[in-house]
């Protein structure tokens, strides 16, 4: 039981207001809602009520910066509390978003604490801190603070520990009770490593993907996230325990970059992880070198959005006793605020030159859907080789024209992926296009587009045939920036780079359009696109 700290007599009511605030931070709920209360020796963890209440207090005491909100229910029907944090919190603005997040094990407490500390720190700090002020303004940032809150309940009822685990959702016939939900999710779902399909078992992952509330709620806040086909999460951690970690993706394979991870994503999340473990002690390494894991929230995050995502591992024991709250939490803060630093461009951590080329208003290497539209005007023509992204297949005719390996991970626009039982079997025929997602062009002069490239063509091609690249300004104007033609020769697939200044749309909202065209008859023409652009400005 927390006991009821003294506060000062304060003479206005506003005065009064702010003491009762400050008492709920300090104490929660517990003895008012009859909640569950940690044994002796952790009574300075949070039950679930103390949570909601801390949360709600803040929210009471910073209303211009702090909203607390709920993902949706549990399984039992707790609330699963979460919290959004920026200077116009009423306002969904166009700024990088970073995602905190505790409590996907019951039995991980000291994850919620983190949650809560990293709540204090931006709203505390926020009125006294310059750097604070400065992400506070710049960013939007999301915190759940207890992602299980069903499990973690159950895991003191009583007053002692049960030493469990999942959520409390029954498995259907069967007399066993809890999902591991860092296990649930979709992405990897039902893979191998230390999961299982036994329901029994502590590392249970249900009976599919999603089928836990709690992983769906979760599901669907950060599906709410995509704003005009884009994720505008960048940067997200979870708050587990215990051993002192820094992991990064992935956790279901033991190779450093699976064909589902670009090389430059690799290298800056290593990267961003090595600096926070400086800073917190912990040991850096990639979450499968810990064990191999399926379904778990960090590797759904970046796999699905390409989220840059960790999972810190805190504590040296399970269930380290409250006198090390303090401490274990403290050492986390500079990693916590390094990371929101970094969410406007994680890959800027690897250098100058990239951030240039990779930190302007638009980069899509296309490994994952970002807001493209195929046939945007409704007028295509081809009967073969439309648009898709996709993993393609290697084609051959006089020499390779469909290249199978794409500059960056595993896919690119390509016109007909598959191989098909000749080389012009899928090959284009008539006219495709794809469209962006809208692009805000900084003020900034130096700013290109750039994308890489195969136009390959059999010796029958001309110049009708080609690769157009425009720019479509927000009143449908559409002006051709860069146009390669074919010729007839036969050229056999290479990938290219070609850029070309877009100072003539600075400051203004653009699309960037492609249009591939086989105008020939019966000519053999493949067109694959990769790494689309907008390199930043001077």
């Amino acid at each position: 039981m927390r006991h009821m700290p003294i506060i000062p007599r304060l003479a206005s009511p506003r005065g009064a207001a702010t003491a009762l605030v400050l008492a709920a931070l300090l104490i929660g709920p517990s003895t008012a809602l009859g909640a569950d209360e940690f044994p002796a020796g952790f009574s300075g963890y949070h039950t679930y009520a103390e949570v909601a209440s801390a949360a709600k207090a803040v929210e009471t005491a910073h209303p211009a910066i702090a909203k607390r909100f709920s993902l949706g229910k549990s399984y039992q029907g707790r609330e699963i509390w979460a919290m959004k944090i920026s200077d116009n919190v009423g306002t969904d603005e166009a700024e990088p978003e970073i995602l905190y997040e505790g409590g996907h094990h019951a039995d991980e407490h000291m994850g919620v604490e983190l949650a809560l500390r990293v709540m204090r720190w931006l709203t505390d700090g926020y009125g006294t801190t310059t750097r604070i002020r400065n992400i506070v303004n710049t960013r939007e940032i999301w915190i759940i603070f207890l992602a299980n809150p069903d499990g973690a309940e159950h895991d003191i009822s009583g007053g002692k520990f049960h030493h469990w685990r999942k959520n409390r959702q029954p498995t259907p016939g069967t007399p066993y009770t809890g999902t591991d939900l860092n296990r649930n999710y979709g992405y990897r779902w039902g893979g191998g490593g230390r999961t299982s399909s036994n329901p029994q078992a502590i590392t249970y992952r249900g009976t599919n993907a999603f089928s836990t509330p709690e992983a769906r709620a979760v599901r669907d806040f950060l599906a709410s996230r995509v704003i005009g086909g884009r994720q505008q999460i960048r940067v997200a951690v979870s708050f587990h325990e215990s051993g002192r970690l820094v992991m990064w993706p992935y956790g279901y394979t033991y190779t450093d970059i699976p064909i589902d991870m670009t090389r430059a994503d690799h290298l800056a999340l290593k990267a961003i992880g090595k600096k926070m473990a400086a800073s917190n002690g912990y040991r850096p390494i990639q979450a499968s070198s810990l064990y191999i894991t399926s379904g778990t929230t960090r590797d759904f995050l970046y796999g699905m959005y390409r989220i840059y995502s960790y999972t810190f591992e805190l504590s040296v024991t399970d269930y380290p006793d409250d006198s090390r709250i303090a401490s274990e939490t403290s050492r986390n803060k500079e990693a916590v605020l390094y990371l929101a630093e970094r969410a406007w461009c994680p890959l800027s951590v690897l250098g100058e030159q990239v951030r240039l080329a990779r930190c302007g208003a638009f980069d899509d290497d296309l490994e994952v859907f970002r807001g493209w539209t195929y046939d945007p005007d409704g007028t295509d023509t081809a009967t073969t080789g439309k648009f898709s992204r996709a993993n393609p297949a290697a084609t051959s005719s006089s020499g390779p024209k469909q290249l199978t390996d794409v500059p960056s991970g595993s896919r690119g626009f390509v016109t007909g992926g598959g191989a098909g039982s000749s080389a012009n079997a899928n090959d284009l025929d008539g006219r495709t296009s794809v469209r962006s997602p809208a692009i805000r062009l900084s003020t900034a002069p130096g700013q290109r587009l750039f994308f890489r490239y195969v136009l390959a063509h059999g010796a029958n091609s001309t110049s009708a045939d080609r690769l157009v690249a425009s720019i479509e300004s927000s009143n449908g104007t559409r002006t051709p920036l860069i146009t390669l033609t074919g010729k007839p020769a036969d050229v056999d697939g290479v990938w290219r780079s070609v850029a070309a200044s877009v100072d003539a749309w600075a400051g203004q909202t653009i699309r960037i359009h492609f249009a591939a065209v086989d105008a020939g008859s019966n000519s053999l023409v493949e067109v694959e696109i990769d790494d689309v652009r907008i390199t930043r400005g001077s």
